[in-house]
């Protein structure tokens, strides 16, 4: 936080373009910075008046006379170079750039946006935006803003802190969490993006001490590997970030792209960062208001063991469909648990987990005994988590019941959610206790499902996190190859896995001629016929494979045969060779990739291969490098996994030859990063358990856009890196 102090609290706000008509967004900056009673200097900048909203108006920056740590400036694109290296020549440190006219609108507005960037950087001066609403502490009232965030209904103070990349839709996801009594530190619309971005605000808000949860809207990301790192401190730090991703379709990308020029990658990227940075996801406003509650009120989950109490049968069961859908297991109570049940709920209650204790049940005379049924539950080891389904409960019968569940509450390190279908107004007692608890109140079922699952998923991201660490990248081997760039063939392909310790099938490669049955010699039955070409990507396409050649007399024939289909189909492909695979019949099908994302970087993919590639389209991705640990996640992750079991008498597989595997593909993509540009393993064999797994095919493409030689990158023979 120390970096952008003054950024958040500044001495002084200079507003650059401040216009008497508050409708304009100069003028809106003045009237919610007089008006909140920001406590600091406020110094309108205009040379067409003498005075805005009551204060004197300066002609230029120049002549404003005392300390000024933000410019907002509320000017037309084309002046706001000029206006910002004016800005740090007067020692200004953050510019607030609202409008828009940068690179979002094409060429000219980016090389604008450029020429600000390079004024700023000139004199050490940082800047959010442009096209941005600006940001808002909310305690210090120092509104460095316009539009929405400056207009009713005002934010209360709080302990989250916000970073928009949209402004109004941002701004609206900030103030749903506002209406459910959620209060804010900071809130940042970072639009553009051109200097600081949201892993720096990030950064900031895991270092301030007074935020607790962290909310994000985002439509894309420059640096994905920046933004990871400081997800992952907030993961260590306890602030919980809770994001929602836009653009994630194809028209929203593009939608993205127009909006905040932010660059869009691929959700299921997007998602695998998430999941690996413990970031919670939302996609709803109501959803996103709940978590950021429940987080805020609600101790750590130590699991999805939830139990369930309430008078509303048919609230209990609907809570069963949703524990299923969530991955809840309502759990079994332990006997000293159902005795204290049996001493205090009515004889018509129902005890064994979702509790029925009926519908009213609650009264003053029997407050103390649901208290105890309550604190029985929460002290039972096996459960992890209590919903309570008030459902319909009203006026003093709901006070009765919050007042118990709030006692019991405090006694135990558990959380504790709440389904209410009632207003507020028909309630008021009840929701003011368990407000005053902390007790997130949510009107349905689901949600509290949801939630409960939300809080037990962000609990074991921690514990993931502590335990497993950063996976260091091993030292990069030697390979050794012809200089190259584009698509690699089949053997060379192979050999750069090789040199990762990546298994790969006993090759032997032949001239690119008819076989004789000398070259035939040593070999063993049955084996694949494959040609070698950087030219051929897709050899059976062409029938430049031939599968289960029984012997030699056949491996002649066969080579004859596939050389002169390859000739008429593809007569200017360069034939490196000829490829003799031996036959592997014990092995599952998958695939493995890497690509370098250009958000996140190198990015491993897992899936099945064969017949269910195209049919389940089940994958599973991870940001490389990553360890042995981490693979063994991917693989449980797919659909499919239950093959690697050994279904219907099959065996089961070498699972864990498979996840060292994976991770050794994260090695190659890491390692090679700068110059990697696909690598496809299909089929990757999974044989039997302590038979290991085998690349069977490879397709390396090397980009050709290579700049610079380090000692992390692979060294090719002669002067090429690889």
């Amino acid at each position: 936080m120390q970096n952008l102090e003054l950024l958040f609290n500044p001495r002084g706000i200079a507003v650059i373009g401040a216009s008497p008509d508050f409708g304009r967004p100069g003028g809106q900056t003045m009237q919610v910075l007089t008006e909140r009673g920001y406590q600091g200097g406020i110094y309108p900048v205009n040379p067409k008046y003498d005075a805005v909203a009551g204060r004197p108006c300066f002609a230029s920056i120049e002549s404003v006379p005392h300390p000024c740590d933000v410019a907002v400036i509320a000017l037309p694109a084309a002046q706001v170079p000029q206006v910002v290296a004016d800005c740090g020549g007067h020692g200004v440190r953050y510019a607030v750039v609202l409008g828009g006219g940068f690179r979002e609108g094409g060429e000219g507005g980016r090389l604008l946006e450029e020429q600000m960037l390079k004024n700023a950087r000139a004199h050490g001066m940082r800047l959010i935006g442009p096209n941005c609403l600006g940001l808002v502490n909310v305690h210090a009232r120092a509104y460095s803003a316009f539009g929405s965030v400056t207009r009713p209904p005002f934010l209360e103070p709080g302990a989250v802190s916000a970073v928009i990349q949209s402004g109004g839709f941002g701004n609206s996801i900030v103030v749903r969490c506002a209406a459910a009594g959620i209060g804010f530190r900071y809130v940042v619309a970072s639009g553009n993006e051109a200097d600081i971005t949201t892993p720096e605000l990030i950064d900031a808000f895991v270092d301030d001490p007074q935020t607790r949860v962290i909310l994000a809207y985002i439509e894309g990301l420059g640096d994905g590997r920046a933004f990871l790192a400081a997800a992952r401190r907030a993961l260590e730090a306890g602030k919980p970030i809770v994001a929602w991703k836009a653009g994630n379709t194809r028209q929203g990308m593009r939608a993205a792209a127009s909006h905040t020029a932010n660059m869009a990658g691929s959700y299921d990227i997007y998602r695998a960062a998430f999941r690996e940075a413990g970031i919670i996801e939302v996609s709803d406003m109501e959803e996103a208001a709940d978590f950021v509650r429940t987080l805020l009120g609600q101790p750590p989950a130590a699991g999805k063991n939830v139990a369930v109490m309430g008078g509303s049968g048919g609230s209990a069961v609907v809570f069963c469909d949703a524990a299923d859908a969530y991955g809840l297991t309502l759990a079994r109570l332990a006997p000293a648990t159902m005795k204290v049940l049996r001493e205090n709920l009515p004889s018509m209650a129902a005890l064994d987990n979702p509790i029925d204790y009926a519908a009213g049940f609650i009264s003053d005379q029997t407050a103390p005994r649901f208290q105890r049924a309550v604190e029985a539950v929460l002290a039972d080891p096996g459960i992890h988590q209590l919903g309570l389904l008030f459902a319909t409960v009203i006026g003093r019968t709901g006070w009765y019941g919050a007042k118990a569940l709030a006692e019991a509450s405090q006694r135990y390190r558990k959380p504790v959610l709440v389904f209410s279908s009632v207003p507020r107004e028909t309630a008021p007692e009840m929701f003011e206790v368990l407000g005053q608890a902390r007790i997130p109140i949510m009107f349905s079922v689901n949600r509290v499902a949801q939630a409960m699952s939300m809080l037990a998923d962000y609990a074991h991201a921690r514990q993931r996190s502590t335990q497993t660490g950063a996976v260091a990248a091993a030292p990069a081997p030697t390979v050794v190859l012809a200089a190259a760039s584009g698509v690699l063939d089949e053997h060379e392909s192979k050999e750069i896995l090789r040199a990762f310790d990546i298994p790969v099938t006993a090759d032997r490669l032949l001239p690119a001629e008819p076989v004789t049955p000398k070259n035939a010699e040593g070999l063993f039955f049955p084996v694949a016929l494959k040609v070698v070409s950087r030219d051929i990507a897709h050899k059976s396409d062409i029938g430049g494979v031939r599968l289960d050649i029984a012997d030699a007399a056949q491996l002649v024939a066969a080579s004859a045969e596939m050389l002169k289909s390859v000739h008429q189909s593809a007569p200017q492909a360069a034939l490196s060779g000829l490829l003799v695979s031996p036959m592997i019949r014990d092995g599952i099908e998958t695939i493995v990739g890497a690509v370098s994302d250009p958000v996140f970087g190198p990015v491993v993919a897992f899936g099945m291969g064969g017949v269910y590639a195209e049919t389940l389209k089940d994958l599973t991705y991870r940001l490389a490098p990553f360890g042995v640990g981490t693979a063994r996640v991917m693989i449980g992750e797919l659909r499919a996994s239950p093959i690697f079991g050994g279904l219907r008498g099959q065996p089961p597989r070498d699972v864990e030859a498979l996840a060292h595997a994976l991770a050794a593909v994260s090695q190659l993509a890491w390692t090679m990063r700068d110059r990697l540009a696909e690598l496809d393993i299909n089929p990757m064999l999974v044989r039997p358990r302590d038979s290991g797994v085998v690349a069977a095919d490879a397709l390396v493409v090397l980009r050709e856009d290579f700049v610079g030689i380090g000692p992390d990158k692979l060294l090719m023979k002669g002067s090429h890196p690889v």
